[in-house]
């Protein structure tokens, strides 16, 4: 499998967002389009995070560490192989595996110049929305 199939001429990088609390999911969806990016989808679970990276409709991966209480490193591991751009979205501080530590790392909770600024990095700007 190789990196994912770029956003067409013109239309906004495609953020898939892997967060188990729907709450936090909604709301990082909701500002993610606020700074000018598309959201692929919303994967709750590691099966529907693997569905999705199968998917290939994405830019870049926010992922969070802990999906019901268990470590992502597979699914994190599997990005890193595969060469899809991700980010850790975290409550945690650090990353868990010393081998994911160049990963870049947004701990909870954040603001949307720290997300902002995160996705910038990932795929560059989003479409102009002009909130800043």
């Amino acid at each position: 499998m190789a990196n994912s199939l770029p956003a067409a001429p013109g239309q906004a990088p495609r953020i898939l967002i892997v967060e188990d609390q729907l709450e936090i999911a909604l709301q990082m969806s909701e500002t993610v389009r606020d700074l000018g990016y598309s959201v692929s989808g919303i994967a709750r679970t590691s099966a529907q995070a693997h569905q999705e990276f199968a998917k290939l409709n994405f830019d870049a991966v926010l992922l969070d560490i802990n999906l019901d209480d268990q470590n992502e490193t597979e699914a994190a591991d599997f990005l890193l192989k595969t060469d899809i751009r991700f980010a850790f979205v975290t409550g945690y501080d650090y990353v868990i595996e010393p081998r994911h530590e160049k990963i870049p790392l947004l701990e909870k909770p954040f603001t949307t110049v720290q997300l902002n600024v995160l996705l910038e990095k990932l795929v560059g700007p989003g479409q102009a929305t002009g909130i800043f």
